[in-house]
């Protein structure tokens, strides 16, 4: 019988959209295998237009009736005002990523499926049996849900990573190996459970303290295969914190654990030093595949760029927003000026002008006066850099003035949300500033274009790290950071580099990023980042890398009798 696979996805939209592409290229491998995937209900309309998007991009409209889009859920529920307004100081024990009540649900269709028993979503719609599912595919986010569906169930389970290899390995790699998650919440708890040792801190501070430096890890130096060495306060270079990155390690710790392969958005020829890390430490003896997958992305992503290849991707790319956090869609704009603009950079300044910057749809620089001097000093270039400047973070709000001088400069546009994919296919392109985030350090690299890394937490660091110093593909801005352990990195010779954070030394900084960006540094950068996207392309050719890696899911493909 054919195989029924089942994807639980998570609803941040740098999760789901790779997650909803990754169905359409399971369907489209796999012909005779069916997909659910559980979406969260407030997104589901999200992850059909990027399904069909990828479809229609395709020219392939044979996996749309093999693709089950189940909503399931609301984790938005428990983001009320209150919460939202304390998100940083709540126990984060007390916010879970998936609430008790949506595990429930889920648990109840996924036991529906298995027993081949029709099944209501959240939107009220009935789910007539098909054959029970053969395999899952989990998020690494759904730690709540998935784990006890494989120990019920038996089920071979993969879990989905957004990020590279490295920074997976730094996530929930073996202590010695440079990773997190075996300590983390063990040292968490111990701070907590001595009242000299917390002093009076509530449990998110002691979760955020410990993020960014570990007892365990010795000599403050974390060593992590497929990149060079940093002080453990760099992995937390910006002062962030949400209640959901302890839930990420408390719950996508355990979830590592009993599953039986991963899948990495990366490809082999890019990163495979760092993928021999993940092998040492997650396969080792156990017989856990780590399958490279490449950036889940259409089709169209993968091909030369014409005339019409960004307009094409503008005009069908989804727009995404946080219910009751991020503004609302109807108050965005319409897509066309982000391309038009960069159609007359490329007429006026030439290829490889403009840049990019986004911090993506939820971090945003704390310290305003840093963005006012990334600003100013990219105003004050003598060789203008024009760019588009995208607020969809909820917090990303500059100053009346600043907008206003944007404006009037006629260098820049700002927009609340900007069709990220086609910009990086604009000829017009020369850099992206970036928080790092996976889907964006992914999307660049699969289109040549070099980064300017300013990292918050999580895997962004790992990814500007990597971008930087070992790639060689783009800058990581160090002057701006204002994390909570103050120390200096480890880069930058024998004795490191002093972070001192005053503007002086963030303007000189910046001054120097920006004239190498126009300079011969930023020409190799380049140069080397269009290396890398061809890579990426020929990894995604018919019987390349990235069919040889999904061919060993053959044996998911049957139903056996």
């Amino acid at each position: 019988m054919p195989g029924h696979w089942v994807i639980f996805t998570a609803f941040a939209w740098g999760h789901l959209r790779p997650e909803s592409n990754l169905a359409v290229t399971l369907a489209r491998k796999f012909p005779d295998v069916t997909i659910s995937c559980i979406v969260d209900t407030d997104f589901a309309s999200k992850s059909l237009a990027e399904i069909k998007r990828n479809d229609m991009l395709g020219n392939d409209d044979s996996v749309l009736s093999r693709i089950r889009l189940i909503p399931m859920g609301r984790a938005m529920a428990a983001m009320t005002p209150e919460v939202v307004a304390n998100f940083a100081t709540i126990d984060p024990r007390c916010l879970p990523f998936t609430p008790p009540a949506d595990v429930v649900k889920i648990h109840a269709a996924f036991d529906a499926m298995m027993e081949e028993r029709p099944f209501e979503d959240s939107m009220g719609k009935m789910w007539e049996p098909i054959d029970k599912p053969n395999f899952i595919v989990s998020d690494v986010m759904m730690g709540h849900v998935t784990p006890a569906l494989k120990q019920k169930y038996g089920v071979p389970l993969y879990v989905w990573f957004v990020g590279s290899a490295t920074a997976l390995t730094r996530m929930y790699g073996a202590t010695e190996k440079g990773g997190r998650a075996p300590t983390y919440v063990q040292e968490c708890h111990a701070i907590e459970a001595v009242p000299e040792a917390s002093n009076g801190m509530p449990f998110a501070k002691i979760a955020h303290q410990v993020w960014a430096r570990s007892a365990y890890m010795k000599g403050d130096i974390i060593h992590i295969k497929g990149l060079p060495p940093i002080y453990q306060w760099e992995d937390l270079p910006q002062n962030t914190w949400y209640a959901g990155f302890y839930d990420t390690i408390a719950y996508g710790h355990p979830l590592l654990e009993v599953t039986d392969g991963v899948f990495l958005p990366t490809v082999m020829d890019i990163e495979r030093e760092g993928i021999e890390g993940v092998m040492e430490w997650y396969a080792g003896s156990a017989n856990r595949e780590v399958l490279c997958l490449g950036p889940q992305l259409p089709p169209a992503y993968f091909s030369p760029t014409g005339s019409k290849k960004p307009s094409q991707l503008a005009n069908t790319e989804v727009q995404y927003g946080y219910p009751g956090i991020t503004r609302p869609s109807d108050t965005q704009p319409k897509l066309e000026p982000c391309i038009a603009f960069l159609d007359e950079v490329l007429d006026k300044y030439g290829v490889n002008s403009a840049i990019y910057i986004s911090f993506g749809s939820i971090f945003f620089p704390r310290q305003a006066t840093h963005v006012e001097i990334l600003f100013d000093r990219i105003l004050a270039l003598e060789k203008p850099m024009p760019f588009i400047f995208t607020t969809s973070a909820p917090r990303a709000l500059v100053s009346d003035e600043l907008a206003k001088r944007i404006k009037d400069s006629g260098r820049g546009l700002m927009v609340p949300w900007a069709p990220q994919q086609a910009i990086l296919a604009h000829p017009a392109l020369g850099f992206i500033l970036s928080h790092c985030g996976g889907g964006g350090t992914f999307e660049s690299l699969s289109q040549g274009v070099p980064v300017i890394g300013w990292p918050f937490i999580w895997d962004q660091p790992a990814h500007a790290l990597w971008i930087s110093e070992v790639l060689d593909t783009g800058f990581e801005l160090l002057q701006v950071r204002d994390g909570p352990i103050k120390g200096k990195a480890f880069r930058g010779g024998s004795n490191g580099t002093e972070i001192t954070g005053t503007d002086e030394a963030i303007r000189e900084e910046i001054d120097a990023v920006l004239k190498a960006c126009q300079g011969p540094e930023g020409k190799r950068k380049r140069a080397n980042a269009e290396r890398v996207k061809q890579l990426i392309w020929d990894a995604h050719q018919p019987g390349a890398q990235i069919d040889q890696h999904l061919d060993s899911l053959k044996k998911f493909a049957t139903i056996a009798n």
